[in-house]
């Protein structure tokens, strides 16, 4: 991800109709070479396409905004908000950091492995994002303001998973990408995680498709949980995650940082929850609905017993 004012600027031109390289130059105030720069950098990030234009004279070149999500949705949030400046919001390190932030809550220490960006850094932007309500604060965990500013968060989001990968991206952050697959031939070139890999900690899953991350490296079994997390969508699959927590006996704050990684730290609390409710059915938001008699089925058939 990379976003820099002379970008985000010659971007609000190229969404004006500024659309060639001498008229962004003009509006911007520098050279043509300095202008063509900063359009290769846009076009390198998939938010402009440069087309060939047969009826304009000299340079036949003609810049479009891209087809792509994000850029879409960065055009929709500088034409919602026309008189805001975004310099200071969207560019450089601040960039990165909301990005981190824009899936769920998440400490400032957690952001800071993410994202990259120092703590001097976040704690120099934390003032002016606060001001402007773009940040929530929870007891030390911060979150984008989603009701304020809405339209920000998709474009985070959307610029966030961006990928060319063959498959369905579930969560990107600059090189790393988790996504799914279900051609099975593709497997042994990937590595694969959640759901599938959960026969290799004694519950066997029978899956149609597989979640892999790139780059290639070993997964720890408490990644294969978080992983497994997204693709939580019924109570089979619930109680199998929790089965899977139980069995694997997973350290509760060695997984909280990986599930704040990944977005999923207010799913991880909700699991929590459930262990620890004495309930026999439990609806929480965005959760499946927990069957505490099925539970118990499923977690005696991998040997968890001591649950009720």
């Amino acid at each position: 991800m990379k976003l820099t004012k002379p970008m985000l600027k010659a971007f609000k031109c190229i969404s004006e109709g500024e659309n060639t390289i001498s008229k962004l130059a003009k509006a911007t105030g520098k050279s043509i070479y300095w202008t063509d720069l900063v359009i290769s950098a846009l076009e390198k990030e998939d938010f402009v396409i440069k087309k060939k234009d047969y009826t304009l004279r000299g340079n036949r070149l003609m810049i479009d905004i891209a087809g792509t999500s994000h850029a879409s949705r960065l055009r929709e949030l500088l034409f919602e908000y026309q008189g805001i400046t975004f310099d200071n919001l969207l560019t450089d390190g601040r960039l990165l950091f909301l990005t981190a932030l824009s899936e769920d809550w998440m400490t400032k220490k957690v952001a800071m492995q993410l994202s990259g960006v120092s703590k001097y850094s976040i704690d120099r932007y934390m003032p002016s994002l606060k001001n402007r309500g773009v940040l929530m604060n929870d007891k030390m965990r911060f979150s984008i303001n989603v009701r304020a500013w809405p339209l920000l968060r998709e474009f985070l989001l959307a610029y966030k998973n961006y990928s060319k990968v063959n498959g369905q991206v579930k969560w990107k952050y600059q090189e790393e990408t988790l996504y799914k697959i279900t051609n099975e031939n593709l497997v042994q070139d990937n590595t694969t995680t959640g759901l599938y890999e959960y026969k290799k900690y004694g519950v066997y899953v029978g899956v149609i498709s597989a979640l892999c991350v790139q780059p290639k490296r070993k997964i720890s079994k408490e990644e294969v949980f978080v992983h497994s997390l997204f693709e939580v969508d019924d109570p089979r699959t619930l109680h199998l995650a929790l089965t899977f927590y139980l069995k694997n006996k997973l350290a509760y704050n060695k997984v909280l940082l990986i599930a704040m990684k990944y977005g999923k730290y207010t799913m991880f609390e909700n699991i929590i929850k459930i262990l620890k409710s004495k309930e026999e059915k439990v609806r929480l938001e965005g959760m499946p609905t927990f069957e505490r008699k099925d539970f118990i089925r499923i977690a005696n058939m991998y040997g968890v017993e001591d649950v009720h």
